[in-house]
């Protein structure tokens, strides 16, 4: 499928029509049927029209905008031109603030309700820089920038805001940042784009130090993960600024602090709801679980075809507004065999007005973005699961449309989803110009199959093209070969490129070989130029080789910046006694690593805080580790913790979850709960599922079970079982029976 070939067959039929009119207009003039004086010129016309049309349909296709290049590559441009909106003339909507269902007379946003975060907020946002919000879509986080940005704009000598339409506008920006001015940047994986994650640019824009120059940006928990920022992908995590940004994190729900600030505003029904409700307060607001039920309640199935396409092209990497033709051409995939007999043909115009309806006239499920340009809503993406597909991934690889930035947020996501020949077709479109990122990740593909001879040929044209990511990757393959004096060669070419993953290999590859003092002043360069690596690997070298305690103080350092590793390691040494003065510093550094998105750290937070009797915060980052690796974990002391708070429903959905997830533990407790509630067959299940996965405790609650349905036999099997094991509490069970006999 081409969501090109509907304008093109349009413009020829018109031409059809047209060359149709001129004959037709001919012969009637020239039979006398049609007076001259109207039939020549009409004849003459559609004649040109006809020329026209075809020109049209013929014309070459150029791309929807200029394509945008990474900031090392572009030409010299002219003084910024994108407007500056005053502090005094802000509109919260225009910015990206979801709006709110209306109330009759009331105000058309609610009262903010102050949030945990916002000292935090204040806090980064003095210090300048980039200040990144963080949270699932509908969690607040951009009312709560902009509440903040109107905040400190005083304080801070803000006097306008500049927000760019997209990536290239931003380009414009960073070559000539205005000063005392917030750069707006809603949804920042809408300009993120090569697989550099647009570094240098950050970097531009992020100067130290500087609180009239801030960078104030939004990110949905979801794209982050979807981006890699985090991963070991092409990029390395350690090449990205991103990485070394503590986010402001914003939890969906209020904690108990900012439900009890909530209160104050109740006599707010959009926010009395959400309190009445225990619902997230923005995701209420903003109507987002009433979006989500119309987009699946069936009421129109073609305008939720609509909505559909829109959602999954946004999930296959295409972040800007979708051409309305785009999603006409799709959505016939998404419609049931049942509609499309009944119906026929779709009426569009019914179906675009009910997926652009405000939903309790709030946020329409597809968001009008520009002429004939639409938008799924966020929340409705983060919804989204299972497969796009294959007619929206075919439709994207076909259109001659997207630009080099659009090509490659689409290959990141076609390597999410496990369609690596889809990436490496966009790398190799991309590759045939020259681009030095599409060259490395063709490289890093290939070495991923296991075709080093491949990965190496690509790596060398990366190289050839200046990037030094390629250049590091040449020398940890040297490396691996043991030619230390190329890998070293490939290593300084990096670090002098400015790669401080290469500069840390290198002063990796000078420790092995026991050159300590430039293996120091390698480790200092990558430092020096912004990576907690380097600084920790010194660290470590000094604890190793050198000072030991000025290798402690260092580690100390990098840990209190929020570097998880160097969190882990303090622990070490604070666990072997090296360290004794540095205990108390070890809660306050778990709770930094946390903060930045370590879900390990954020689970051992958890505990550690319900131990101290602080509940409301541990199922606070029980929630935040539940979206980490130890998921299951999380969510199974998550729902211990809720049942022990008496919140006996919110622990069953928890321990349905992590047993879904595959934790026995939780598997056993969710059994327990149905059993309690006279659901046996299901709880039966559940405990022969937690037996499979060896938790061994399972027969003795199959022993209770049967017992309790009267099959006592049965029931006296199960406990024999578990007691013959050494059970006690199998023993017990037994003992008891034998005395009733």
């Amino acid at each position: 499928m081409s969501f090109e070939t509907g304008s093109k067959a349009g413009s020829l039929t018109g031409a059809a029509v047209a060359a149709a009119v001129a004959v037709v207009a001919g012969v009637l003039t020239s039979q006398g049927m049609l007076p001259g004086a109207l039939g020549w010129p009409l004849e003459v016309l559609a004649a040109a029209a006809t020329v026209l049309l075809v020109l049209l349909a013929f014309r070459p296709r150029r791309e929807s905008r200029t394509e945008p290049q990474a900031p090392a590559r572009s030409a010299p441009a002219a003084a910024c031109a994108v407007p500056a909106l005053r502090i005094t003339d802000l509109d919260p909507i225009r910015l990206g603030v979801r709006p709110a269902w209306p109330l009759p007379g009331g105000a058309p946003m609610p009262p903010y309700v102050p949030r945990t975060a916002d000292a935090a907020l204040d806090r980064a946002l003095t210090r300048g820089g980039l200040v990144l919000v963080q949270g699932d879509a509908a969690a607040g986080k951009t009312r709560t920038a902009y509440e903040a940005l109107l905040r400190n704009a005083s304080r801070l000598g803000w006097e306008a805001v500049v927000a760019p339409e997209d990536e290239t506008a931003l380009r414009e920006v960073a070559r000539n940042p205005p000063p005392k001015t917030v750069l707006w940047l809603d949804d920042l994986e809408r300009y993120l784009t090569t697989d550099s994650l647009d570094d240098n640019l950050l970097k531009a824009l992020n100067p130290a130090m500087r609180s009239d120059s801030v960078v104030l940006a939004t990110l949905r928990t979801r794209a982050r993960a979807d981006l890699g920022i985090d991963s070991d992908g092409a990029g390395g995590q350690g090449r990205r600024v991103l990485t070394r940004i503590s986010p402001i994190q914003l939890d969906r729900r209020l904690d108990r602090t900012e439900t009890a600030a909530a209160h104050r505003y109740r006599n707010d029904p959009r926010i009395a709801g959400a309190i009445v409700e225990d619902a997230g307060l923005a995701e209420h607001i903003a109507a987002g679980p009433d979006a989500l039920q119309r987009w699946h309640s069936g009421e129109n199935e073609a305008g939720a075809a609509l909505v559909s396409a829109a959602v999954d092209l946004r999930r296959a990497g295409y972040l800007d507004p979708v051409p309305l033709d785009w999603l006409v051409s799709l959505h016939n995939s998404y419609l049931s065999d049942r509609f499309r007999a009944a119906t026929g043909e779709t009426d569009l115009a019914s179906a675009l007005g009910w997926a652009v309806q405000p939903v309790r006239g709030a946020s329409p499920c597809l968001i009008p973005a520009g002429s004939n340009r639409y938008l799924a809503f966020g929340y409705l993406v983060d919804s989204a699961s299972g497969e796009v597909p294959e007619a929206v991934w075919q439709g994207l690889l076909s259109t001659n449309l997207l630009t080099a930035d659009q090509r490659f947020r689409i290959a990141r996501a076609a390597v999410r989803f496990e369609r690596m020949a889809d990436a490496t077709t966009l790398w190799t479109q991309l590759a045939r110009s020259g681009d030095q990122f599409a060259l490395f990740n063709l490289g890093w593909a290939a070495q991923v199959s296991g075709d080093e001879v491949s990965a190496q040929q690509w790596f060398l044209r990366a190289a050839e093209a200046g990037n030094s990511w390629a250049m590091s990757n040449l020398g940890t393959m040297a490396e691996g070969l043991r030619d230390v004096t190329t890998a070293q060669l490939w290593y300084q070419r990096a670090a002098e490129a400015g790669d401080t993953t290469g500069m840390t290999n290198l002063g990796g590859l000078f420790a092995q070989t026991g050159r300590i003092d430039e293996a120091r002043a390698a480790y200092q360069h990558a430092a020096a130029a912004g990576d907690p690596n380097g600084l920790r690997k010194e660290a470590v070298l000094e604890l190793l080789h050198g000072d030991r305690k000025r290798g402690a103080d260092l580690l100390r350092r990098v840990a209190l910046s929020g570097d998880p590793a160097a969190v882990r390691l303090m622990g070490l040494l604070s666990q072997t006694g090296e360290q004794e003065p540095h205990r108390p510093d070890v809660d306050a550094l778990r709770r930094l690593a946390a903060e930045i998105g370590d879900g390990e750290t954020a689970l051992d937070l958890a505990r550690n805080l319900w131990n101290q009797g602080d509940l409301d915060a541990a199922e606070s980052w029980f929630r935040r580790a539940a979206t980490g690796e130890n998921g299951k974990v999380a969510e199974f002391g998550l729902a211990v913790l809720l049942e022990q708070r008496g919140r006996a429903g919110d622990a069953e959905d928890w321990y349905r979850l992590s047993a879904t997830h595959g934790l026995p533990e939780a598997m056993l407790n969710l059994g327990a709960a149905l059993q309690e509630r006279g659901e046996f067959d299901e709880a039966e299940n559940w405990y022969y599922r937690a037996l499979r996965a060896g938790h061994l405790q399972a027969e003795v609650n199959l022993g209770a079970l049967h017992w309790r349905r009267g099959n006592l036999d049965e029931g006296r099997a199960w406990y024999q079982r578990a007691a013959d094991r050494g059970d006690e509490l199998a023993k017990q069970a037994l003992e008891n029976l034998e005395s009733r006999d």
